[in-house]
């Protein structure tokens, strides 16, 4: 799985959350001052996890009901 960082203007973030909801998607939004330290920890417990095979992911996303 993949992360994608977007800085987004104030005034469009109900537009992009609610994309983002659409499409099954968990949007997290962060202030500017949390960005920094907010991302590090993710990174760093994702290098901590085991690695998960690509059919595991599919399967689990499907589970959820997003269509592949």
């Amino acid at each position: 799985m993949k992360t994608i960082i977007i800085n987004v203007p104030e005034k469009d973030e109900t537009f992009f959350t609610t994309l983002f909801k659409k499409f099954h998607l968990n949007p997290h939004v962060v202030a500017k001052e949390e960005d920094e330290d907010l991302i590090a920890k993710w990174i760093n417990e994702g290098m901590k996890g085991e690695e998960v095979s690509k059919a595991k992911i599919y399967a689990t996303l499907r589970k959820h009901g997003v269509k592949i």
